[in-house]
């Protein structure tokens, strides 16, 4: 018996690929919108601070070693580098992603009624970039005409002092810079200057943003203005967002219109500044404390609980930490606590990390967190304390010994009943469920019912088996056992198709077919035995035809499962009546039939994969040797085709035997083969000897047959008494010819 085995490989690659740390944006940390003066006195104004940005990566981290390009897009500016004037300047980013440049401006005088110069310069790394705006306020030996620029405060809170809480928001005030003519002038800096006592010289110092060590005020950092900086909009107004910092007092900050952070910390110029105004930082206080988990829950007599966790908040419900809570039980002695105070942490959190039920304690408990400068603020946790429960039986109340399909769930529920010592129901226990084998439950554990019933669902595993569910409550069990089988098999009248070259419903007596579909090898593979008749069960599968008492079974040639692909291989009993009829396919159990229309005659030529990868017919040559691309056949000879499914024979031979020794049994229809589509001359068809199934056609290759390795090849049946013609494959075969 010849047997041929094919295999699909294939392969997944996987690539990487490593991203180096690439500026992706640039930001303005200091200089924007400074207003300059070469006629000024005040050094702050001839002189601006430089301009600095900060280059970062995706991640919003620093890039070091970035280059950053500055170029003067609008205006008229000029750069230092190495005590030259340039008009754009190449810098490096250091450790922090900083780089920075000097500035200056040309004098500039009034035009057409419009203030002095304004320059707009870029600082660009890579595809980001970010931008300063430079005003002059007044040029050197102004006309009569020359347009200076005035700071007003008239909407800033300039009459009283301003007052927050720490790390909060105050009220914003917006600040107006325009001409002596009236005109708001764009892109001026807006920010706070805090007092911070003088150096030893004693000299005035000046911080600005928020400060670690001393109370402090200043402005939310607005999008590509800098630190701590508003810039004014196209009408002259800026917001500044007052921000208080995290050290509580009092202090005196300045408003500063287009001056210089850098400079301004040691010299505040009066030209542009509000003077000074006072602000107080206030300490939060505790506006309330609230339960944040843990409750309510329910525990069991001298069972330890979750934690009890409560958040102390101030007077807008914010986090707030370094915060004394004291904590008291009701009843006092059915819960111990950790501690009597704890302090809560930097997000205002307190807890009772492993508060214990005492063995007494039953019914209600409340525990209370309450501040220590607030008795007000209180949260309250609530605690459900039940006693154990004594057991008096624990049974089975349904759903054992079910059985369900692979992946289905079960059709009951696992329940049982919980009856106390006192012989009533026992409400609110929880019965623990413990799964073996193939199944999953709905849950662990289950509470029961008022009737003292838990219960939990059961769902089949993907295997078929035995399985057991054991349920139990104080140191009793029951044991629940359930059987999970394969489904039958899930297959259509298609599934049935040609042993030999897979055509669609092509089967007949004494030939062989195979079923293709889902459900068929659910007990595993099996082959044929290597030598004698084939087995009419294989892995747990049959196939028979015709019902009851009648039917006739198939023997089964394998079963397998390759890359998915699951059928049965079988032999079509000689003893089937061409017609309709009913096939059973049986697999585990699970059986499944078909009505399936059986021909007279299903030619099938048998087919391989030669060194070449292309399919080709079986075909003997006198030789014995195998027809291939370097063995092909030849013009005039006679060779032999291997095909199944030409029905019946003379003498006839019975299912799962071979012909009578040295008698062929004769293929009894016209038998026609075809070489390019064109009758060829035959010189025998017959049951082959010694493979079931399988039957031999002689034929001679004609002398004008084409010379190339894929002439096509078919081969048809009339049965006897019919005028159709039944042919192999309609695309046909192929062999090598030469």
């Amino acid at each position: 018996m010849r047997i041929l085995v094919f295999a699909i490989l294939g392969c997944v690659l996987c690539t990487a690929a490593l991203q180096a740390q690439t500026p992706t944006a640039v930001t303005v940390i200091s200089g924007n919108g400074q207003m300059t003066c070469l006629g000024c006195n005040n050094a702050p104004f001839q002189h601006p601070d430089p301009l600095v940005a900060e280059v970062t990566d995706a991640n919003g981290n620093p890039v070091n070693g970035a280059e950053v390009v500055w170029t003067v897009t609008a205006g008229n500016a000029f750069f230092f580098q190495n005590g030259t004037s340039l008009s754009t300047v190449t810098t490096i980013t250091g450790n922090n992603g900083q780089s920075t440049v000097n500035f200056g401006q040309p004098q500039a005088f009034e035009v057409a009624g419009q203030f002095g110069a304004v320059s707009t310069i870029t600082a660009a790394s890579g595809s980001a970039a970010a931008t300063f705006y430079e005003t002059q306020a007044a040029g050197l030996n102004p006309g009569p005409n020359t347009i200076d620029i005035y700071p007003s405060w008239a909407n800033t809170p300039q009459a009283s002092p301003i007052t927050g809480l720490e790390n909060s928001a105050g009220t914003p005030f917006a600040m107006d810079v325009y001409t002596a003519l009236g005109v708001g002038v764009p892109n001026v800096a807006v920010f706070l200057l805090n007092a911070a006592g003088t150096d030893a010289n004693g000299n005035p110092i000046y911080t600005v943003g928020p400060s670690t060590t001393a109370p402090s005020v200043y402005c939310a950092t607005q999008l590509g203005a800098g630190q701590f900086t508003s810039l004014t909009n196209v009408a002259g107004v800026a917001t500044c967002n007052v921000m208080f910092g995290q050290v509580a007092g009092t202090g005196t900050y300045q408003l500063i219109t287009g001056g210089a952070q850098a400079t301004s910390v040691s010299v505040a110029d009066g030209n542009f500044n509000t003077g000074s105004w006072s602000f107080t930082v206030t300490a939060p206080t505790v506006g309330g404390v609230r339960v944040f988990s843990g409750s309510p829950q329910s525990g069991v007599a001298g069972q330890t609980l979750q934690p009890l966790v409560a958040e102390v908040v101030d007077t807008t419900s914010k986090p707030l930490a370094g915060q004394t809570v004291k904590w008291a039980a009701t009843p006092a002695s059915y819960l111990q606590l950790n501690s009597a105070t704890t302090t809560s942490d930097v997000n205002g959190l307190v807890q009772q990390a492993t508060p214990v039920l005492s063995t007494s304690a039953t019914g209600t408990i409340t525990v209370t967190a309450t501040s220590t400068i607030n008795s007000s603020a209180v949260a309250t946790f609530t605690i459900n304390a039940t006693q154990p429960i004594v057991v008096g039986s624990f049974a089975i109340q349904g759903g054992n010994n079910q059985t369900a399909l692979e992946g289905a769930a079960f059709a009951n529920q696992l329940a049982v009943v919980v009856i106390g010592s006192n012989g009533l129901p026992v409400n609110n226990a929880t019965v623990a469920f413990a799964p073996s084998g193939p199944v999953t439950l709905s849950g662990t554990s289950a509470t029961t019912n008022s009737s003292g019933v838990a219960a939990v669902t059961a769902t089949a595993g993907i295997t078929a088996g035995l399985a057991t569910v054991t349920a139990s409550i104080g140191g009793l069990i029951q044991v629940f056992s359930l059987t999970v089988v394969p489904p039958g098999p899930n297959l259509a009248v298609s599934s049935f198709v040609n042993g030999a070259d897979g055509q669609i419903g092509l089967i007949s007596p004494c030939g062989i077919a195979a079923i293709v579909g889902t459900g068929v090898a659910l007990g595993g593979s099996g082959l044929p035995p290597v030598v004698g008749p084939l087995s009419y069960e294989v892995a747990t599968d049959t196939v028979s035809f015709g019902t009851g008492s009648s039917a006739i079974w198939a023997p089964i040639f394998s079963v397998s499962n390759v890359v998915g692909q699951q059928q049965i291989v079988f032999l079509v009993p000689c003893e089937v009546t061409p017609g309709t009829q009913p096939v059973t396919v049986t697999v585990e159990g699970g059986s499944q039939t078909l009505s399936l229309k059986v021909l007279p005659a299903s030619p099938g030529i048998f087919q391989t994969t030669q060194s070449d990868g292309v399919v080709r017919a079986v075909i003997e040559r006198p030789d014995g040797t195998f027809a291939s691309p370097t063995n092909p056949a030849r013009r005039g000879e006679t060779d032999t085709a291997f095909v199944t499914g030409l029905g019946s024979v003379s003498p006839l031979v019975s299912t799962n035997s071979l012909p009578i020794p040295e008698t062929p049994s004769t293929v009894n229809g016209t038998v026609i083969v075809g070489i390019n589509n064109s009758a060829v001359p035959l010189t025998g068809a017959q049951l082959s000897p010694d493979m079931l199934g399988v039957y031999t056609v002689q034929f001679v290759v004609p002398n004008t047959a084409p010379q190339n390795n894929n002439v096509l090849f078919s081969v048809g049946l009339i049965p006897v008494g019919s005028t159709q013609t039944y042919y192999s494959n309609s695309t046909g075969s192929k062999i090598p010819i030469d």
